[in-house]
């Protein structure tokens, strides 16, 4: 069944995935983005519209007529605090959908958000990637996480995927796991393409099971930790040069 959804972080690289996917399940869908030029997409069911997601008057009209909003949302890190876009946004859509009475909104975020499971990652990714670049990005993702679970209003599910990279979209079992911020089966790959996480916002919009949760997913593949490094350092020049 198609949905209207309503998009955030649109232009990102894993948003600009899910727009594809989503549109070629018909689904409709509204990009929100700062910059309408960076999204070069032509077809029926797309509206992109330039907004300030931080500005809750130019949210209304979209929350009040979507069914479902995700977002895919990417912020810079800073070094001293947690990134408090995160939390702001949320608290925003929040408030909106109790106003409209919608519930159904997911949040892409990553492996690691609670700092008590980075005694799991590599020392590589513990020690650098973990501590010295992402770290308040990912206590920004906390704070958001914790506000939701203080909600009673939102059917939310925040998608915690691993390492990200370009790769193409694949058919590969996903692994949940709702209790450890990075998926505990030592099957799981710790890497994992932008379109593979796409699919599978997409394809638990509808899921009861994963309303309310936190959840950490991979990949039933294997993967050398030298790729997963690699793709560390491919994300560390993306944020930073």
């Amino acid at each position: 069944m198609s949905k209207k959804l309503l998009v955030l972080g649109a232009s990102g690289q894993t948003g600009q995935e899910l727009l594809k996917q989503a549109l070629e399940k018909n689904h409709h869908v509204t990009a929100l983005v700062r910059d309408p030029s960076k999204l070069e997409i032509e077809n029926e069911n797309i509206s992109i519209v330039k907004c300030n997601i931080f500005d809750k008057d130019e949210l209304r009209p979209h929350i009040e007529k979507t069914d479902v909003v995700i977002s895919c949302l990417g912020f810079t890190p800073t070094w001293s605090e947690p990134v408090p876009y995160f939390l702001d946004v949320a608290t925003k859509i929040s408030d909106l959908m109790k106003e409209f009475g919608k519930r159904r909104v997911l949040f892409m975020h990553a492996w690691f958000t609670n700092r008590d499971s980075w005694s799991e990652a590599g020392f590589f990714a513990r020690n650098f990637f973990l501590r010295l670049v992402i770290g308040q990005v990912l206590a920004g993702m906390r704070q958001c996480e914790e506000f939701l679970e203080t909600t009673d209003h939102l059917d939310f599910t925040c998608v915690l995927p691993p390492g990200l990279h370009n790769g193409p979209v694949t058919d590969k079992e996903t692994l949940v796991d709702d209790s450890n911020f990075f998926v505990a089966d030592t099957r799981s790959s710790w890497r994992m393409s932008r379109a593979d996480v796409a699919r599978y916002i997409l394809d638990v919009i509808n899921d009861e099971s994963s309303f309310r949760k936190v959840r950490a997913i991979g990949l039933l593949t294997s993967d050398s930790w030298w790729d997963v490094v690699k793709d560390q350092v491919d994300e560390f020049k993306r944020l930073f040069f």
